[in-house]
């Protein structure tokens, strides 16, 4: 892991787990993580719908402007890796396996920044994992972006398996997810996009400069 919202977290779910495959709700206080709590989220997941923001912290609704409860998580991705994401997130709660996402996040001028996400699985009751508490953080050493995020692009996904051995070092090697359509873009276009941000959109076409 690359981030210290990641590293943290992970440390503090191993501690609250102890034996256990998974640590209970109730176990995990968030006064605990108290200066990475911007950048968690708690997912939850019901038969009716795919993983969503049971809640989400203040730094990444800010990040891609917008309140995030109530919405599915796979909603963050560009739409050809939706099903994808939907179907790790219920895999890390099925096999309570914690993994995490290396990701390029796209913003309003096209830019890129690229952040890592980390899911660890939850139970409320009982042994099954019904919820994941993560963490996402733009890696370190980067310039902050120009505008809110608009979607993120997965490029590589890491699984813990906490049974080989303690900490991270039970990782399985990254696997490279498919390149995204996304992310494929003419170059110069995210320099073309910054240069009409003066311009708000509206429907039908019609625009009116917002000097």
């Amino acid at each position: 892991m690359q981030t210290k919202a990641a590293t943290a977290l992970y440390d503090y779910w191993t501690r609250q787990r102890g034996d256990r495959a998974v640590p209970l709700r109730g176990a995990i206080e968030p006064a605990d993580i108290a200066p990475i709590l911007p950048d968690v989220f708690i997912l939850e997941h019901s038969r009716l719908a795919d993983p969503h923001f049971r809640l989400a912290g203040t730094r990444i609704c800010a990040q891609f402007a917008q309140e995030l409860k109530g919405a599915a998580f796979d909603q963050l991705f560009a739409p050809d890796q939706r099903n994808r994401v939907a179907r790790i997130t219920e895999n890390v709660m099925a096999h309570c396996a914690p993994a995490v996402m290396q990701v390029v996040l796209v913003d309003g001028t096209l830019e890129t920044t690229e952040a890592e996400i980390v899911l660890l699985p939850v139970a409320t009751k009982g042994k099954v994992a019904d919820r994941i508490i993560g963490a996402l953080a733009p890696l370190p050493g980067q310039s902050p972006p120009l505008a809110a995020f608009r979607y993120a692009t997965l490029g590589a996904l890491s699984v813990i398996d906490t049974s080989r051995m303690p900490g991270f070092a039970g990782s399985r090697p990254a696997v490279p997810m498919p390149t995204s359509i996304m992310a494929i873009r003419p170059a110069g276009l995210g320099q073309t996009m910054s240069r009409v941000l003066h311009l708000r959109i509206f429907e039908g076409g019609r625009h009116v400069d917002g000097a």
